[in-house]
């Protein structure tokens, strides 16, 4: 009979207690698994912005596919032309020295113009993004303004007119322009959640913008930039609810001296 190496037998004896755990706590077993199942179910766990809610999401998954038809383009001539050369040129004489050729001025001039004029064109139709995504839309100038802090590991939402942040949870009226004034408070952070708007870094000192819009429902972010041990755990849930129902949690929570 084969000895189990001692160093496995930590990990067995982990194994079992689990195991033993989980026999012994069946009614809690079947809740996390209905749980999991329920989120398994919940499309809006994903957080691709080929998927996009919001209207800046839009604007950048449609970019996306503006540029991917020029990047297929580049690469089926250039893999076209390099699986053609090393099939019509091979060598059928190891020994034999290949016809030497000069430049070609043409199709050197052709080959750079053609890369540099796909490059300038991707540039310009993305510049031409930023203003709409950088800056809140005229119609909603005095839209409502949340204070975002990131800190290890969690972000922190400030309201104006309540007492305490909210760690985690950005609760949002849905289909209005909320702005969010960033910042950090110890190390570099990004403020990303896919489905509704690019990511924004989180300094520490300096106060950046984005503004976000979606319909209801639930979104799913987290930081995009290491911070730190945690960083996996620094998830942001986004929860926009319908306006009487923004109105209502507002109204629930905290009051700030002096607010209403």
């Amino acid at each position: 009979m084969r000895s189990v190496p001692l160093a496995l037998l930590p990990v067995g004896a982990v194994l079992l207690a689990g195991t033993t755990a989980l026999a012994d706590n069946s009614s809690q077993g079947q809740s996390l698994l209905a749980g999991t199942t329920a989120l398994a179910d919940n499309s809006s766990q994903g957080q691709s912005m080929l998927n996009p809610a919001g209207p800046q999401a839009q604007h950048i998954s449609d970019l996306w596919y503006i540029i991917l038809v020029p990047a297929l383009f580049v690469l089926v001539l250039v893999g076209g032309a390099i699986i053609y050369a090393a099939f019509k040129f091979k060598a059928k004489d190891v020994d034999a020295m290949p016809k030497q050729i000069g430049g070609n001025n043409a199709l050197e001039f052709t080959w750079t113009l053609v890369p540099a004029l796909i490059l300038l064109g991707i540039f310009i139709i993305s510049a031409t993004q930023l203003p709409f995504l950088r800056h809140t839309p005229s119609e909603a100038a005095d839209a409502m303004h949340i204070k975002v802090v990131g800190r290890q590991w969690v972000w922190n939402f400030k309201y104006a007119g309540l007492k305490n942040s909210y760690p985690g949870v950005l609760t949002i009226p849905a289909d209005e322009v909320v702005n969010l004034d960033i910042n950090s408070i110890d190390v570099i952070h990004s403020f990303s959640v896919p489905r509704l708007a690019g990511r924004l870094d989180a300094i520490p000192g300096k106060n950046n913008f984005m503004w976000l819009q979606a319909p209801a429902g639930i979104y799913y972010g987290q930081c995009t930039e290491f911070c730190g041990k945690a960083h996996a755990t620094m998830t942001i849930t986004v929860k926009a609810l319908p306006r009487s129902d923004f109105d209502t949690w507002y109204s629930q929570q905290p009051k700030a001296p002096g607010g209403s």
